[in-house]
């Protein structure tokens, strides 16, 4: 890492896209100057890349344009300046264009994409006439071509305009998000058509200029196979999936830890100073927790990367949050008209997807390429020999919990009748109340007619479903949560705090699963009888050995505030048990039960030390013929 005047403790610029701006006032940059040098000097002159929003491609698009222009000084230390042989520092012209900024009204699309270049053409010493945004285009093109030598370059740097005038017929054009007035209209057909007649021209202008352009990037979420730029641009090499730039955007584990080995210091500090993790919590712990919560994405099946903007803020915030669906990153989800079948196969993995990973129809979409170039799913695996069959799967816990909560948040509670008497308000308050006052059998009479009031249609019996539906409830009720709150051992499937009740440390099993639990335990639980009864019993076990095994309670024993452990166990949807113990009680049930194992082990072992013989087996071994 290298930044131009960076301080000893270089700053966290997760907002900040500007590449000089980066370099100059200290912040951290991870180097992606190595792709940056490829698109620049590749055999390949027109490109497209998607990756989801949020992942650094404006942040790439800029660093493109300060290398273009010939910013040397910006990119010392750097890989490209590395790259770039006997200082040979080529410089054009760029015309850049980021399609977000021209708003959501695609009746003002051509309007808007116009007025933004007669702008950049009167910022470059000459006029066009143009009254639509594919002439005005085609005018800022041809007269930087024709005229080069005699537009003034942005610049006092003599060389770097001997170097311009030399490069006369050089012009790049770097496009951002192009499919923003497509997405943000992703529902409204109508809207659609008249964004797609505006791109149609604009991108067909874009062609006719083709002998005039040293190079073409172009970056968006998506693919639309069917959009304008993809059939009138027909040169443009796709390189999303190339194996070369696997790593274009998003960071390794190696970066982070290199990069922002400072920052990781300071969060692991502040962990240990809150007790949030014991002294026994390493670097390398708080990075398998990053990796867990952030790593994943992968478009080759191979190299996986992790999301910069959740890392960055994890970095700032020192909390583990889903913080993608704080930027946005849940929108489009919601946009597209995915039913419930496919929340269903995306929840459980895509073991293979052979189609193809456009998306062909902008109205009537394949929800899985969609969710694929979103970020929703990644690539697992490629299978060979071919690589046309895709493993897919949800990322990373971010995605995972994302999808899901919105799932509840938006459809399965939604869904319930507001008829329906065993779920309102009143009983979703009462339930929290009774959960925090270890009134345990009220509160599985509550949870049990909340999830008979679910639609079945969209129920998902998985762990993560009940989780997030019981934080939904919390969140309802007004009760202050921390999910997935981390330890130093592991996570805690949530917290529940109130200056009144104290903290309740929630661990949730799901009864489906074999969790192998012993059947010594120190705590007992009786109940329903049979089949039920029993993966019950197992979830409750396996609950409370897990709370106790990672220390979940070690953060907040030893406090003002009382502290309680609660396991919850679902079976199906059939029966639900929690069960509910205050802290210190459930770690001395713990201690005793160790005790007692150990006296017992002792004394096995003591009894045959003092010559008592093993017991011995009443049958006589079998004795052998011998062979004749």
């Amino acid at each position: 890492m290298t930044n131009l005047g960076s301080p000893k403790s270089p700053k966290i610029g997760n907002n900040i896209v500007n590449f000089s701006e980066l370099r100059n006032e200290g912040y951290v940059y991870v180097d992606k100057t190595k792709f940056v040098h490829d698109i620049l000097s590749g055999p390949d002159k027109r490109l497209f890349l998607s990756r989801p929003r949020r992942f650094g491609k404006t942040l790439l698009i800029a660093t493109i344009e300060e290398a273009a222009v010939g910013r040397k000084e910006l990119f010392a230390g750097l890989a490209i300046d590395r790259l770039r042989k006997n200082g040979d520092w080529p410089r054009y012209h760029v015309l850049r264009i980021a399609m977000s900024r021209f708003g959501d009204d695609p009746s003002l699309l051509d309007e808007n994409l116009t007025a933004f270049l007669h702008s950049f053409a009167a910022e470059r010493g000459f006029s066009i006439v143009g009254r639509n945004s594919a002439y005005s285009l085609s005018e800022v093109i041809s007269t930087l071509r024709r005229n080069y030598a005699d537009i003034p370059i942005l610049t006092a740097n003599i060389d770097m305009q001997d170097a311009l005038v030399a490069n006369r017929n050089k012009i790049i054009v770097l496009i951002d998000e192009y499919d923003s007035p497509i997405i943000n209209n992703i529902m409204n057909t109508q809207n659609i058509n008249i964004a797609k007649k505006t791109l149609h021209s604009f991108y067909n202008a874009l062609k006719s200029c083709d002998d005039m352009l040293e190079r073409v990037f172009i970056t968006g979420i998506t693919k639309f196979a069917q959009l304008s730029v993809f059939s009138a641009m027909n040169n443009l090499s796709d390189i999303t999936f190339q194996t070369g730039y696997a790593k274009i955007c998003g960071f390794t584990p190696n970066e982070i830890s290199t990069n922002y080995s400072v920052h990781l210091d300071k969060v692991l500090a502040d962990f240990k100073k809150n007790t949030i993790v014991g002294p026994d919590f390493t670097r390398e712990s708080l990075m398998e927790r990053i990796v867990d919560w952030y790593d994943g994405y992968s478009w080759n099946g191979k190299d996986r990367v992790i999301n910069p903007i959740s890392v960055q803020k994890f970095l700032l915030d020192h909390i583990f949050n889903n913080y993608w669906i704080q930027t946005g990153g849940i929108n489009f989800l919601n946009q597209m008209n995915i039913t419930n079948d496919v929340f269903s196969t995306v929840f459980k993995g895509v073991p293979e997807f052979s189609g193809s990973v456009d998306i062909q129809d902008v109205g009537n979409a394949d929800p899985v390429p969609v969710m694929l170039q979103a970020g929703y799913l990644t690539v697992r695996k490629r299978q060979r020999p071919k690589h046309s069959e895709l493993y897919l799967a949800v990322p990373n816990k971010e995605v995972s919990m994302t999808i899901m909560k919105n799932y509840i948040d938006t459809r399965v509670i939604p869904s319930i009748s507001p008829d329906d008497d065993n779920f309102t308000p009143e009983l979703c308050k009462e339930f929290c109340n009774a959960f925090c006052q270890a009134q345990s059998e009220r509160a599985e009479e509550l949870l049990q007619g909340f999830l008979s009031a679910i639609p079945y249609t969209l129920h998902e019996e998985m762990e993560s479903f009940y989780h997030l539906f019981l934080l939904s409830i919390f969140k309802m009720s007004s009760f202050k949560t921390i999910p997935e709150r981390i330890t130093a051992k592991g996570i805690a499937d949530l917290v529940i705090t109130s200056p009144e009740h104290g903290y309740m440390v929630t661990e949730i099993k799901y009864g489906k699963y074999s969790f192998n639990a012993d059947t010594a335990d120190p705590v007992s639980v009786t109940g329903i009888s049979g089949k039920d009864a029993r993966k019950l019993n197992s979830c409750i076990k396996a609950a409370f050995k897990q709370i106790l095994k990672n220390d979940y309670l070690l953060p907040y024993v030893g406090g003002s505030l009382p502290v309680r452990a609660v396991a919850v166990a679902v079976c199906g949807r059939n029966h639900v048990r929690i069960r509910s113990f205050p802290a210190e009680e459930l770690i001395q049930r713990a201690q005793e039960f160790l005790e007692t194992a150990s006296r017992r082990k002792t004394g096995a072992v003591t009894s045959v030390a003092q010559g008592d013989e093993p017991p011995q087996n009443p049958r006589s071994p079998r004795q052998r013929r011998p062979r004749k």
